[in-house]
Formats: C-alpha cells, structure tokens, sequence
C-alpha cells in the first residue's frame, strides 16, 4: 500500500513537472518565491554577484554567473524576419510566467537545466542596440543577478545548437524569443 501510494505521489509530481517550464523532455517543479527584485538598470554601473545563499534551488543544479553582454541581431523567428535580442551571441528568451512588476523569476529547480538564466557576475553588462533604461537585474532565490529586458528575466534554450537557432520559441506555449523593447516577437495571448 505504502509503495502505491508512493508511486501516486512521484508520478503526480512529474507530471505537475513538465508543465511548469514548458519543455516536455525535461520536468520542472513548480514556481519559486524569490526576493522582490530591484530591477534597477545597470547598463552603466557593474553589479556584484553576490555569493549564493544557504538555500540553494537544488545540490545537482548548478547556475553559473558570467560576463553577459546584450545585442540585437536580425533572425527568423516563426516565419517573421524581424529584429532579436541575444545573450552572448545567442538568442534570448523570456518565460511567460516569470513576471515584470516587479521582476520575478519563476524558472527555477530542474527548469534552469532546460533553460540557463542570464546570470550575470560582477563585471559590466555589455548592451548594444537596447535602451540600457530597460536593463536590469532581479535576485534569484539562489541569490545570484538575473538579468532583465524591461522587467523580464531573459534566458537561453539549451537545445539551440547554433547562435541563430530560434527552437526554443513557442515552447509549450510559455517561451518567447524576445525583441528589444522585452516583449515577445510572437504574442501568446497571456
């Protein structure tokens, strides 16, 4: 009895998994309370990673903090030729139910495997093409700086292959490839 009601509660779990991040081949947990974000531009200034904190999202997950830089490069995204934002070259994405007032990050645990977050260290954000007024950070639940475009925490798709790749967009209806105004190139009706 115990094995079965075990069993209930672990496929229950996964299932409840694969629909937070929306990308089926990796399951996710469900959404996160982080901090209030500051959401403060830092285009001109540097910011501090700050050490992680005692609570981590998870001991197998690792974010890594690196130098990001921000462009605007012209792509394909869904038959649309139009203008895109990149993470250090590779195409940036916004998940529909992070939140921007205040930024919020709500990709957390298994997600971040799927879809690696902007983290960004100590050194300054390069930004090209972008209104630096609509950069920013927001404190993960980790503790480390997540980049934000006009309050939405940006993240790359690890099944990108290439820096043109656009597969991530539409993922489950929840991924977004992102113009440089923050908003999604495609709308999803959210």
């Amino acid at each position: 009895m115990m094995k079965k009601l075990w069993f209930g509660i672990a496929a229950g779990a996964v299932i409840a998994g694969l629909t937070g991040c929306g990308q089926s081949s990796t399951p996710a947990t469900g959404p996160a309370t982080p901090p209030a974000g500051s959401g403060t531009p830092v285009a001109s200034a540097t910011t501090s990673a700050p050490a992680p904190s005692a609570v981590a999202e998870s001991p197998s997950i690792q974010v890594t903090p690196a130098p990001i830089s921000l462009a605007v490069r012209t792509g394909t995204v869904a038959g649309r030729q139009t203008d895109i934002v990149t993470i250090n070259g590779w195409t940036a994405y916004r998940f529909e139910k992070d939140e921007d007032k205040p930024p919020k990050v709500n990709c957390a645990n298994d997600c971040v495997l799927t879809w690696p977050p902007a983290v960004t260290d100590s050194s300054k954000l390069q930004i090209t093409g972008i209104d630096p007024q609509l950069v920013g950070t927001v404190t993960r639940a980790d503790g480390y700086q997540q980049v934000t475009l006009n309050g939405w925490p940006l993240y790359r798709f690890k099944d990108d292959k290439t820096a043109t790749d656009t597969l991530g967009e539409g993922a489950a209806g929840n991924w977004s490839a992102v113009r440089p105004d923050g908003k999604p190139v495609v709308p999803k009706g959210n």
